[in-house]
């Protein structure tokens, strides 16, 4: 795609999204420095499109700027992530239900096939298909749960969560239970059921709380 062709609001979104990606699969390492010429060179995007997703990614607390100094992908915070996990067990139950209530046949189809695809996730243990269909999953859920606020609310956290997950999974992580977890609440939305989805993500967060509790070194 030639970038020139493209609108200025797009490539302020696909900067994000890219460096999102190099801070949550470890490319740009919790703790490192780096300039915002370091990050136009690692991305290929303008320096106002960077510009723009550094200020988004410091909003998520990924990204630290040091004015005249430059800026530090946040190093990991064990508190921030149980903070984190705080908020999600009540957003992210918030934003199933919605899901499921609100939900039209073709978003339902979605994610039904969605559900499947966790699934062969959980077969084959593949953490770079779990990272697609998740992707994918989150945004169709914010888009059916129609809940602006909601949303702000859970992207705060949401690459926080994943950098976490990606970086201590292979150690302490199970990807089989995260997958299915991952899976059910998929298939409840699917079929309008919000007190499965409600329990869906109670299981997941309490996965997630135990695996975060292995990680400190408190699991069981």
């Amino acid at each position: 795609m030639n970038k020139q062709n493209v609108q200025p609001s797009m490539l302020k979104d696909e900067a994000y999204t890219s460096l999102e990606r190099m801070i949550v699969n470890g490319d740009l390492a919790p703790g490192e420095w780096v300039s915002e010429t370091d990050l136009i060179e690692a991305s290929g995007y303008t320096r106002a499109s960077v510009r723009s997703a550094v200020q988004r990614l410091e909003d998520q607390e990924l990204i630290k700027i040091f004015p005249r100094r430059g800026a530090q992908v946040c190093p990991i915070d064990y508190t921030r992530q149980f903070r984190a996990l705080e908020l999600r067990r009540a957003v992210e139950t918030l934003i199933a239900r919605s899901a499921a209530k609100r939900a039209s046949e073709e978003q339902k189809n979605k994610f039904l096939k969605l559900s499947k695809s966790f699934i062969e996730v959980s077969q084959s243990g593949n953490q770079l298909s779990m990272t697609e269909v998740d992707s994918e999953n989150y945004a169709l859920l914010l888009e059916t749960a129609d809940n602006p606020f909601a949303a702000k609310a859970m992207t705060s956290v949401k690459g926080l969560s994943r950098r976490f997950w990606v970086m201590y999974s292979e150690e302490y992580g199970d990807i089989e239970k995260m997958a299915d977890a991952h899976s059910d609440i998929a298939l409840a939305v699917s079929n309008a059921d919000e007190d499965a989805a409600e329990k869906a993500v109670e299981n997941l967060i309490s996965y997630v709380e135990q695996f975060t509790l292995e990680v400190v070194g408190y699991g069981s």
